[in-house]
C-alpha cells in the first residue's frame, strides 16, 4: 500500500537532501555545522510540504484539470444521460441522440453520442460549423465494441463529456467498470485490452487507450479554449432513421424544439469518407476533417506546422501536396494520429492512399 509519509521521507532522503547539500548559495556564508543546521531545515520543510501534497493526492478520488471551471460528479449515473440498466445505454427523455455522417476513428470502436439540453433551450444555427449551445449543455460520447465484434458480450469502455459552464466548455472522462454497472471520473487515463475481431474478419487485441484529461485538452484546445468537435451542422446534416422513417436529422431536431434554424437545406453537406459513391477527394478530406483536422487547424495543438487540415480550407492552403508523403508514411508508421488510437486505421490508410496518388 502507498504510505505517503513513508516516501515522501525515501524522496526527500535520497532526492531533494543530497541535491541540497551540493548545492551553492552565494548569499549566505557556511561554516561547519551551520551549512548542517541549515540543509537539515531546508530538508524539514521540503518533507512537509511533500507530505502534504503527496497524502492530498492518495486520498482524493480525482484531480480536476486547470482548464475546468467546474467539478465534474464522481460516478456517469450522476449526470442522469440513461434510463433503465445503464449498460443498454437508453437514453433519458430528456436526452438526444446525434449521429454524424463522418466520424472520429479509435481503433475500431463503435460511439454513442448525446445531447442534454437545459429544459425549455435550444441550440441555434449559425452556419455550417458548430451550432451555439446553450448554458449547462452536455455532450457524451461513449465508446464500445459490440458483442458481434466481441464474439460475446457488448463491451463499453469509456465515456467521454463536456459540459458548458459559465459560457466555457469543460471536459471529463468516465471508465466503466467491469460489471458495466457505471463509469468513474478519471483524469489519469488507462489501458483496456480488448479482443476483438476487425472488419476484415482478423481476430486481434487492442489495448485501447483512455485519454489523460491533458490529452482531453489537446484535441479540443482552441488556443486556450475548449470547444467540442463532431457536432458541426454539416457533419449532423444527413438522413437519420425515426420510427421506421428516413427524416433529416437537423429537420428532427428543430420539430422536437432542440434547434433553432430557419433553413437547413442552405447548411452544407459534410460527406461520409465510407462512402465509395462519393467523389474520392470529398472522402478524404472528410476523413482529415474528422481525424486530424481537431489538431492540424491554426488555433489546434499542430497549429505550428503547415497543414490547415479543415474540410472548409482550400486545397492550396492546407498544405497536403507538400506534405503528401509524410502524410502517408507517418500513418503507416502509426505516427499519426498521435492520439486516440493505438492501431492503424487500414481502411482510412486506403482511402488517403488513393487520394494521395491522384496528387501529382
Amino acid at each position: 500500500m502507498f504510505d505517503p509519509l513513508t516516501n515522501s521521507k525515501f524522496i526527500v532522503k535520497t532526492t531533494l537532501c543530497p541535491l541540497l547539500k551540493n548545492m551553492n548559495y552565494p548569499s549566505i556564508n557556511f561554516h561547519g555545522r551551520s551549512k548542517f543546521y541549515f540543509v537539515k531545515a531546508l530538508c524539514f520543510f521540503q518533507l512537509v510540504g511533500l507530505t502534504v501534497l503527496l497524502f492530498s493526492c492518495s486520498n482524493a478520488t480525482t484531480v480536476n484539470l486547470p482548464q475546468n471551471n467546474m467539478d465534474f460528479p464522481k460516478s456517469l449515473n450522476e449526470l442522469k444521460l440513461f434510463k433503465g440498466f445503464i449498460a443498454d445505454l437508453t437514453p433519458a427523455d430528456n436526452v438526444q441522440v446525434l449521429e454524424l455522417s463522418s466520424t472520429l476513428f479509435t481503433d475500431y470502436s463503435e460511439k454513442q453520442r448525446l445531447v442534454k439540453l437545459p429544459d425549455g433551450t435550444k441550440m441555434k444555427a449559425k452556419n455550417d460549423n458548430l451550432p451555439e449551445f446553450p448554458e449547462k449543455t452536455i455532450l457524451a460520447k461513449t465508446f464500445y465494441y459490440t458483442a458481434a465484434q466481441t464474439g460475446g458480450k457488448k463491451k463499453i469502455i469509456e465515456t467521454r463529456v463536456l459540459i458548458k459552464n459559465e459560457n466555457k466548455w469543460n471536459v471529463a472522462t468516465y471508465i466503466w467498470n467491469e460489471q458495466q454497472t457505471d463509469a468513474l471520473l478519471s483524469f489519469e487515463g488507462a489501458s483496456v485490452a480488448v479482443d476483438i475481431v476487425d472488419p476484415q474478419g482478423q481476430e486481434r487485441q487492442i489495448n485501447y487507450k483512455v485519454p489523460t484529461g491533458k490529452e482531453c485538452v489537446d484535441c479540443h484546445g482552441n488556443f486556450k479554449e475548449l470547444t467540442p468537435i463532431g457536432p458541426k451542422l454539416r457533419n449532423l446534416n444527413i438522413n437519420i432513421m425515426v420510427n421506421g422513417n428516413k427524416i433529416s436529422q437537423l429537420q428532427h431536431l428543430k420539430d422536437k424544439g432542440l434547434l433553432e434554424i430557419k433553413e437547413h437545406a442552405s447548411i452544407s453537406v459534410l460527406p461520409s469518407y465510407k462512402d465509395s459513391n462519393q467523389p474520392l477527394e470529398k472522402r478524404a478530406r472528410a476523413y482529415f476533417e474528422m481525424n486530424c483536422a481537431h489538431c492540424h487547424n491554426p488555433s489546434g495543438f499542430a497549429r505550428a506546422y503547415s497543414l490547415n487540415l479543415r474540410y472548409e480550407t482550400e486545397f492550396e492552403e492546407s498544405g497536403i501536396y507538400l506534405n503528401k508523403w509524410n502524410i502517408e508514411h507517418r500513418m503507416k508508421i502509426h505516427d499519426m494520429p498521435k492520439l486516440g488510437t493505438t492501431v492503424v486505421d487500414k481502411e482510412g490508410l486506403k482511402l488517403l492512399n488513393q487520394y494521395i496518388a491522384t496528387l501529382k
